[in-house]
């Protein structure tokens, strides 16, 4: 075969469904093509991508039978079983814990070896007759609400800490009052003034106040998506960070007409970079597809002359008071919310760094 395979004869190669001859010829050029090896191998891959997609979506709709947890306590589960099952639990949160209090009963129902006359009843049947105990049925819901609520009780009383400190702080000092009060503000003296304005009066704020540099941008409370969320980033190419909630992803880009700017192949990561340099100045929307479910969000690429402005004052190793405050009212919140965190540990003004960590926290919803 002197000319290369079209994509639908490497297709009838890989499933074999190409005549004799065909056959032939295709292999012998694959045997001296990289070429033609390398997109037999992208079409592999990507139908398998695709299969895997197909199964999560079939899975989905299916909740687990007690033969199949059966199946999967005892490892009696073939391969694609198995995808089965993991596929539906990371859908399917009911079925997921009921897995697992299924296998924490295991070793409890291990019974010791019966003679050969007595019939042993399987695992299923076993742990039926063990739950028809209410007492046994109420622990067990008991240990499951734990094992499921102690991690979201203990995050939550960790933010529920956080933010209480910094009610205190507000009540108990000059924190109710604008912070510059209690701040050194002397380090933004090396900002140039069109920063310097913006950054004082992020700081004067009683309150927490979104800046008219994010006008445009409406609040996200979608806690899936990461970065960057209605605000400002610095880089023409940033990288979208999302927390996981399907197992394969699909990352689209689009400007402010909703025309697709870039696209991201079949992922597994939960982070992709944007391949394009995107426009300075101009607002993006991203999405990321897992499954059926769809999060998106709405950003802006620093314009050109505060980006060199921005460059012009990291080159003066300003401290992260100032540093913050000035990306603050970019409209850098993670810029901002990083920076303020670094003062925050400062021993000297640690309450007010507190303060303006949580303002900055408020802002960016997560």
């Amino acid at each position: 075969m002197s000319k290369h395979p079209s994509r639908e004869q490497l297709i009838q190669y890989r499933e074999r469904t190409l005549s004799a001859s065909d056959l032939v010829a295709v292999d012998g050029h694959l045997s001296v093509c990289l070429d033609c090896r390398l997109s037999l191998t992208e079409l592999a891959t990507l139908s398998s991508a695709t299969a895997m997609v197909s199964a999560i979506r079939e899975a989905e709709g299916d909740h687990l039978t007690y033969d199949q947890m059966d199946a999967w306590v005892e490892d009696q589960l073939d391969q694609s079983g198995r995808e089965l099952v993991m596929a539906h639990i990371g859908l399917c949160s009911p079925c997921a814990r009921q897995l697992g209090a299924y296998q924490a009963y295991a070793p409890v129902m291990s019974a010791p070896v019966l003679t050969s006359a007595t019939p042993v009843p399987s695992f299923a049947e076993r742990l039926r007759a063990f739950l028809h105990n209410s007492r046994v049925v109420a622990v067990a819901a008991a240990a499951v609400v734990l094992a499921v609520l102690s991690p979201l009780v203990l995050v939550k009383r960790a933010e529920t800490a956080r933010r209480e400190f910094a009610a205190d702080l507000r009540s108990n000092g000059s924190a109710s009052r604008p912070v510059t009060q209690a701040l050194d503000t002397t380090e933004l003296d090396v900002l140039p003034a069109s920063l310097r304005a913006g950054a004082l009066a992020a700081l004067k704020a009683p309150s927490p106040v979104r800046p008219a540099a994010l006008l445009g941008l409406p609040p996200n409370s979608d806690r899936h998506l990461e970065y960057p969320v209605s605000e400002v980033v610095e880089e023409t190419q940033p990288d979208l960070r999302w927390k996981p909630f399907g197992g394969v992803y699909v990352v689209s880009v689009y400007d402010a007409r909703h025309r697709l700017i870039a696209q991201s192949p079949m992922l597994s990561e939960t982070q992709w970079r944007v391949p394009a340099q995107l426009t300075r100045g101009v607002q993006y929307t991203w999405e990321v597809q897992g499954g059926a479910v769809v999060h998106d969000a709405a950003f802006r690429v620093l314009g050109r002359s505060e980006w060199e402005e921005l460059s012009s004052v990291r080159e003066k190793s300003p401290g992260p008071l100032a540093m913050g405050a000035a990306a603050q009212s970019l409209g850098l919140l993670s810029l901002a919310q990083q920076e303020f965190q670094i003062f925050s540990q400062q021993g000297s003004q640690s309450q007010q760094g507190a303060i303006l960590l949580d303002r900055i926290t408020s802002l960016r919803g997560r």
